[in-house]
């Protein structure tokens, strides 16, 4: 059986109690053996531990030259102890920190297909988390050396910098990222994010979040291909769990925002070449009596959105359709859109 010895940080604990342990025996032993006041009981008791070569504050009787011999051995010992573990844990800091910047560095180059969150205050922070929890590849720029801490104890990817600045993008991989999310919390920074992204990648996917309507129409002239107003929803949300609450509460189902013992989900899912359900009609796939799928929506690869399709609906390569069920069901839909 493997027994772990002290971590760093506990040697360096045992180290500063084992040298205030001796700075007090020697004081209170120099001051009852020799009579000398505290102060000299404490300066002799200094100079002995660190080797600093004054001569003595007074004479030394036998008894005290004993017990200074006997400082020197425990003083000297628990000092070195100390300093080592500070200096170790000093540049064992400094070194875990480097390397682990260099990796992250690495993974980011490494990436391909990820998200950039750029700015992580309330919004952005519950967008990481909703990420983060899906298992997808993303990363987040932030400037605010507080909030880069708290990503690095979640483990998320990130970078401290400012996402207006075309180096920092370049540094996220903007040219592999397959979706940028602005939520800085001015819009205009979110505009110049925008600005800058579809400069580097035309081809990447835009969301931005808005605070007003006059901002909505600026960012979606910048290059974003969705814009949100936080508020906006908000307040629409909040009136009709008012006005129609079976409703929402159906939607909250839907969308995994209530915790129950058995929720449905709403997802989509792109059918891909080689697929089984390529060219046949919803009536005549498993999904809504073998995978136990309801498919709500369609939309055609032509941007077509169709609702509650029909049974005679034909499914083309690059359609999406939009199904709702339970979380194995969903999937197996996932598996079969793709072969």
């Amino acid at each position: 059986m493997e027994i772990n010895g002290p971590s760093l940080a506990q040697r360096l604990k045992y180290g500063a109690l084992l040298l205030g342990i001796v700075f007090i025996v020697g004081t209170l032993g120099f001051h009852l053996i020799e009579g000398w006041n505290y102060l000299d009981s404490f300066f002799m008791t200094l100079i002995t531990i660190t080797t600093i070569g004054y001569q003595e504050i007074h004479p030394l009787s036998d008894a005290g030259m004993a017990f200074d011999i006997l400082i020197i051995f425990l003083g000297v010992g628990s000092a070195a102890y100390g300093f080592a573990s500070a200096a170790r844990f000093i540049v064992e800091g400094e070194m875990q920190r480097f390397f682990g910047r260099r990796r992250l560095d690495k993974k980011i180059m490494r990436m391909s297909d990820h998200y950039i969150v750029c700015g992580n205050g309330r919004i952005g922070s519950l967008i990481s988390q909703e990420l983060h929890h899906s298992n997808k590849t993303f990363l987040v720029i932030d400037k605010d050396p507080l909030t880069i801490e708290g990503l690095e104890r979640a483990g998320i990817p990130y970078i401290l910098g400012d996402a207006s600045n075309e180096d920092t993008l370049l540094k996220a991989g903007i040219k592999r990222a397959k979706g940028l999310i602005a939520t800085a919390s001015s819009d205009m920074t979110n505009v110049y994010i925008i600005l800058i992204a579809r400069e580097l990648n035309p081809d990447i996917y835009v969301l931005a979040r808005a605070e007003t309507d006059d901002s909505t129409r600026n960012l979606k002239r910048a290059g974003a291909n969705k814009v949100v107003s936080p508020y906006l929803i908000g307040g629409r949300h909040m009136a009709n769990i008012i006005l129609k609450p079976t409703v929402v509460d159906f939607i909250e189902l839907a969308t995994g925002d209530k915790t129950e013992d058995f929720f449905i989900q709403m997802e989509g899912f792109k059918i891909r070449e080689g697929s089984r359900l390529v060219g046949k009609t919803l009536k005549d796939t498993p999904i809504r009596k073998d995978i136990g799928l309801i498919v709500v929506a369609v939309r055609e690869s032509s941007g077509k959105m169709i609702f509650n399709p029909g049974a005679e609906l034909a499914i083309s390569v690059d359609d999406v359709l939009v199904c709702i069920g339970d979380a194995e069901a969903l999937q197996s839909m996932k598996a079969l859109a793709i072969s």
